[in-house]
């Protein structure tokens, strides 16, 4: 049977990865995002210009890391990082040093990287100003790159995310989203009240075991390898029998 995995399970995986396997988190991440960024090119061959949307977390991370990647095959990229802030609908900010007490610690080792190479958007933006920027970025790009939250997201999305995430999905612009759509229940695959609908979704190592009832939400489904050792996702699919996922494209 082909392996699916909850949220349990992909825990269970990192933190493996990095305590039984020597695996550093990063190291997990950039083969995410690269792999990512590899299935973007070949969904994208006309290179449309992609918005990618960055929350605070390692699904923001994968983001980031994705972007370095797109950037260097001269791909046209925008990237926002957003995350809730006192006193304002989110921030984003140029470099992870501003924001660091805010990101995952891998989040923030990429964002820093992706600030070395690309200038990020520079101001926070206060109240509603968020909006009329993100509104034009997203009309001029051809794409929109889903790294808001991901297989560790529990209860429905707050502000500003609960406003963006209708704007994405009324915009008409295909979305890849990077492992979980932003805002799905990935082991019932039920949305957390406001959910992002993907036309893609890269999802790393294995399918999530709610998505075989939440095609509305995922797309078509990729497998992306991020290079965990198979000892590991062998001995996580021996403790899942019966689980199956039909229909999921590998990588």
């Amino acid at each position: 049977m082909d392996l699916t995995l909850t949220r349990a399970q992909v825990r269970d995986l990192d933190r493996r990865a990095v305590e039984d396997f020597g695996m550093p988190g990063v190291c997990l991440m950039e083969n995410a995002g690269r792999g990512a960024a590899e299935l973007f090119t070949r969904l994208n061959p006309d290179r449309l210009p992609a918005v990618i949307l960055c929350g605070p977390g390692n699904n923001g991370g994968d983001g980031f890391v994705l972007a370095r990647h797109l950037d260097n095959r001269g791909w046209p990229v925008v990237v926002w990082l957003l995350r809730p802030e006192a006193g304002q609908s989110f921030g984003f900010a140029r470099a992870a040093a501003a924001v660091d007490r805010k990101l995952s610690p891998d989040c923030a080792v990429n964002a820093e990287v992706w600030a070395h190479a690309r200038e990020l958007k520079t101001n926070v933006a206060t109240g509603n100003a968020w909006k009329e920027a993100l509104v034009a970025d997203v009309n001029a790009a051809g794409w929109v790159i889903d790294a808001l939250f991901g297989t560790g997201l529990t209860r429905p999305v707050t502000a500003p995310f609960d406003e963006l995430i209708p704007f994405v999905n009324a915009s008409g612009k295909p979305v890849l989203a990077v492992d979980v759509p932003t805002g799905l229940d990935c082991d019932t695959g039920e949305p957390l009240g406001h959910a992002v609908r993907a036309t893609h979704t890269a999802t790393f190592v294995a399918p999530k075991r709610g998505f075989a009832a939440a095609a509305a939400w995922t797309g078509v489904v990729h497998v992306v390898d991020i290079g965990a050792p198979r000892a590991l996702i062998e001995s996580l699919r021996g403790g899942e029998p019966g689980a199956s996922a039909p229909g999921f494209l590998p990588r």
